[in-house]
């Protein structure tokens, strides 16, 4: 029965999403490629990028929810809550330190894939500036993988929620860090089918979009129809955060600013 529940409110979150893209296909997906154009170019800095994207994404995190509630309450999503939040003297300096946390997180999943994965992946095969896939698939990274997934999965559940335990309701870094982790290991079968769904419906509009196209002989137009496809599919990933966000933590009771819960 658990897990009917938890598949059930993976799809509601689903739908939701959907729900979201659909009345606001344009601004939302928008703030969605703002965040996503954000976080590429910070982390393209050289040699501090990673951590500059880091400080970025708590802040990115609470645009994204805000939108996302916006869109469903009938309202136009816009960047505003990306300059509240770094104006918010209570919460800035605690985001700042979740930001590096998030930071800490990436570089070392980061360092620990190059590390254990440097041997297997220097055996990949290079011609004409592409993969030889035959000969990375005979030397997969398995121990890499592992390793890493084993720092970045429990890391990524700790701070999924930790933006928005700080800022909406005024946590101390680790009551937030606490309330993530547990709230997504409690329903993480939910958030992991409502993002595979989602992730299902973003391969299956641009793959099909793709292949209509093809048939169609229009492949030299696919770049103007599959370019708008896929920001809309990437807006529906990013669209059930909210929804998630709102169940988990809907009966947890806000704080007055500047008296973070203990």
């Amino acid at each position: 029965m658990r897990v009917l529940e938890q598949l059930g409110l993976g799809a509601r979150w689903y739908r939701e999403s959907l729900r979201t893209v659909r009345v606001q296909p344009l601004y939302f997906t928008s703030v969605v490629v703002f965040y996503a154009m954000m976080m590429g170019l910070l982390g393209m800095i050289p040699w501090i990028g990673i951590v500059i994207a880091g400080l970025f994404w708590p802040y990115g995190t609470i645009m994204i929810a805000e939108a996302g509630r916006d869109s469903l309450l009938g309202r136009r999503p816009s960047l505003a809550p990306l300059s509240r939040a770094m104006r918010n003297p209570s919460t800035r300096l605690r985001l700042i330190r979740v930001g590096i946390l998030y930071s800490i997180a990436v570089v070392t999943t980061a360092a620990v894939w190059q590390l254990l994965g440097e041997d297997e992946i220097s055996k990949w095969e290079i011609q004409n500036d592409r993969i030889v896939w035959d000969s990375a698939l005979q030397h997969i990274p398995y121990g890499a993988i592992v390793a890493a997934a084993a720092i970045y999965i429990p890391s990524i559940l700790a701070m999924w929620f930790t933006p928005l335990l700080v800022y909406l309701k005024n946590m101390t870094i680790g009551k937030a860090v606490f309330y993530s982790f547990t709230g997504c290991l409690t329903n993480l079968l939910a958030v992991v089918w409502a993002l595979t769904l989602a992730f299902g419906t973003f391969l299956a509009v641009t793959v099909g979009s793709s292949l209509a196209l093809g048939l169609a002989g229009l492949s030299s137009v696919a770049i103007y129809v599959l370019l708008p496809v896929a920001l809309l599919g990437t807006a529906v990933i990013y669209g059930t955060y909210y929804p998630m966000w709102r169940s988990v933590f809907s009966e947890v009771a806000d704080t007055p600013e500047g008296n973070p819960r203990a």
